[in-house]
Formats: structure tokens, C-alpha cells, sequence
């Protein structure tokens, strides 16, 4: 009977989620780009982050990086995939996104090329509670970097392997989160329904709420209270579900520097008391470092 319960809330609580992604693209502008371009690297429009409330403004990632970015939203494994590179040769590390539940990688090519803007390879997939789609983009990835004909010959890292989601795209991070490939993951907006989901952490996690997110952010809380991995924990003031994978995105960028480009120095903008994601907006808190 809990079984059964706890499943007819996850379908109530993903058509709430569908309505309220449809409400966002309107007012947020969330899906403002699609179709396969090129994209600069300079912020404005769509690609502009709410810096001014973050109590860090002068950091980096509150902008996008250095890199031009090309996507294409036709890609992966299954040809519906969103695919974000940087200009270069590279090899760049790789960080697999799952989107939210009743979205698709049109909904998230803001956040795609931001990150890929820092030197990341992405890949953005419709998510499902399994995971497997997360792993399936890895295995994808790792092909794709040893095929000659393939735009990403030879340009991927895959020593240095991320994965991440939004929403229902973090409880599919979740599942996966034991792949022996994964160096990170990273939980916007989506802690596990049944508060197992930290049981599966390996490695190093970051958890990205929303304080005005008032479901996923309590799964979050008891998720963070099972990690036994060394944990980040950052909840955003005045953000909501929708917004938070948005607002999450310079933090979501300095935390892939650190883990996947080895920006050691960045780790106390996340773990020292006053620094720039402990500040402002960020109520944020960390333990087993």
C-alpha cells in the first residue's frame, strides 16, 4: 500500500511539475534558444544570470566562461539528446544533465551552453527515475571520442566524468550515482522520495535548493542528513523549484571546475565561512571534507 501511495504522489507531484515548467518557460524564458547553433560566450539576454543578489558578483561564474559553445539538439544516443561543446580541441571533461520532469533538452539550452562555456562537454537528456539514459550519454560519450568522423574525436575527458539533473533529473542522479565512472554529482531541486537516494553517493556531492521549493528541498534536507561522502549543501533565498537550476548555475560551474578541471583553489568558495557560495542568497552548509 506505500508503494502504491508513494507512487500516485510522484504522478501528482510530476503533472504539478509539468504545469509549473509550463508557467516557467513563459515567464522565465527557460527554453529561449533551440535548434543547432553556434552560441558566444558572452552573457546578456537569455544566457544573463542574477548575479546582483548573490552576495559574490565579482566571481567568475556568475558569467559565462571563456569559450564559445556549439549545440546541437539533435544528438546522444538516442538522436534526441542536447549536446554543448566548447571551441578547442580540448580533451574537456564531460558532465551528463538529466532536465525535469516533463521537460526535454530544448528547456535547458541556456544551461547547457553556460556550462559548456567553461570548458565542459554536456550532454542534456530527458530524464527518467532510473538513470539509465545518464549512463547510457557516458557510454555514448566515450564512443563518440574515439570515432574519427565524430565532432567530438579525441576532445573528450573521460577520466573526468560528472553528472547532474534538475528535479526529476537528480532523483535519476541519484540512481546512478554508483557508476564507478561518475567523479561527481550534483542534485538541483530534487532530493529522493523515499530518502535512500544518498545511500548510492560515491563520491563528492552537491545539493542545489531552492528555499521557496517547498517538496523537493525537505526530500534534500534528508538526503544530505544520509551522506556519509563528502557533501555541499547550498539552499538559495527567495528561489523556487523552477528557477533554482537556473540561479544554481554559478555554482553548479565553480563546483565542476573543482572536482573536473582540478581548480583545487575553488574549494573554499564552497566550504569557508563568509566565502562566496556561503554568502548573500547562499545558505549553505557542508560536512565530511
Amino acid at each position: 500500500m506505500k508503494s502504491v501511495n508513494r507512487e500516485k504522489n510522484y504522478r501528482l507531484w510530476s503533472w504539478g511539475i509539468l504545469a509549473a515548467v509550463l508557467v516557467g518557460l513563459l515567464c522565465l524564458g527557460i527554453g529561449c534558444d533551440g535548434g543547432s547553433s553556434s552560441s558566444s560566450s558572452s552573457s546578456g539576454g537569455c544566457n544573463t544570470s542574477s548575479s546582483s543578489s548573490s552576495g559574490g558578483t565579482s566571481y567568475d561564474t556568475f558569467s559565462k566562461g571563456p569559450y564559445a559553445t556549439t549545440q546541437n539538439l539533435s544528438s546522444g544516443p538516442g538522436g534526441d539528446s542536447g549536446l554543448f561543446y566548447p571551441s578547442g580541441t580540448g580533451p574537456f571533461p564531460v558532465f551528463v544533465f538529466g532536465c525535469g520532469a516533463g521537460t526535454n533538452p530544448d528547456s535547458y539550452v541556456d544551461h547547457g551552453n553556460y556550462i559548456a562555456s567553461w570548458g565542459f562537454i554536456v550532454v542534456i537528456e530527458t530524464s527518467t527515475n532510473s538513470g539509465t539514459e545518464l549512463t547510457d550519454a557516458i557510454t555514448w560519450l566515450n564512443t563518440q571520442n574515439g570515432r574519427s568522423t565524430s565532432v567530438l574525436y579525441r576532445k573528450c575527458n573521460m577520466e573526468k566524468v560528472g553528472a547532474g539533473g534538475h528535479s526529476r533529473g537528480s532523483i535519476g542522479t541519484f540512481a546512478i550515482a554508483s557508476d564507478s565512472r561518475l567523479d561527481t554529482t550534483i542534485h538541483v531541486a530534487g532530493g529522493s522520495f523515499d530518502g535512500q537516494g544518498a545511500y548510492n553517493l560515491r563520491k563528492p556531492a552537491a545539493y542545489i535548493c531552492g528555499a521557496d521549493d517547498t517538496m523537493a528541498t525537505p526530500n534534500a534536507e534528508t538526503d544530505y542528513q544520509r551522506t556519509s561522502v563528502p557533501v555541499f549543501m547550498t539552499i538559495m533565498d527567495g528561489v523556487d523549484h523552477m528557477a533554482a537550476a537556473r540561479e544554481g548555475l554559478p555554482a553548479i560551474c565553480a563546483w565542476l571546475l573543482w572536482h573536473l578541471k582540478g581548480e583545487t583553489q575553488r574549494q573554499g568558495d564552497f566550504l569557508n565561512s563568509g566565502a562566496v557560495f556561503r554568502t548573500g542568497k547562499w545558505d549553505s552548509k557542508s560536512k565530511n571534507w
